[in-house]
């Protein structure tokens, strides 16, 4: 296998953050003796004031965790609840007169239980959907 240059800069990120081989910074020094100009920009590279990347608080990833359970939570009670107030307007018993509501026997008031019930669900997608991201 022939080394290129392209070979070579794709080492370079390797190399420059000092996590290469051995045997991979001894072929990066060794082209770079050969390859005056590409030796400029790696010295240059080496040189460059890159800016401070602030430390992250020790417990970022446990906040992560809690934030993450704390949704799934929310979403399973979410789901439980849309999932009573849908069925609300369904507990219906039969008997010879047509059918009457055991829990809500008024139109308006199942019409509000059902609406109740869509809000709960289009909550629940959203948080879902979110989850998702």
């Amino acid at each position: 296998m022939k080394i290129t240059q392209d070979v070579i800069k794709d080492l370079l990120t390797v190399y420059l953050a000092g996590e290469a081989t051995a045997d991979t910074r001894a072929l990066i020094e060794d082209w770079l003796r050969t390859d005056p100009e590409l030796a400029l920009q790696v010295s240059q590279a080496r040189n460059a004031d890159l800016p401070a990347v602030p430390s992250l608080p020790p417990t970022i990833e446990k906040r992560a965790l809690d934030r993450t359970r704390r949704q799934l939570r929310w979403r399973a009670i979410l789901l439980g609840l849309a999932i009573y107030v849908s069925t609300l307007p369904l507990s219906v018993t039969f008997n010879s007169g047509g059918f009457r509501g055991l829990l809500i026997e008024d139109p308006l008031e199942r019409g509000i239980v059902i609406a109740v019930a869509g809000a709960l669900w289009v909550i629940y997608w959203r948080v879902s959907r979110r989850m998702r991201v």
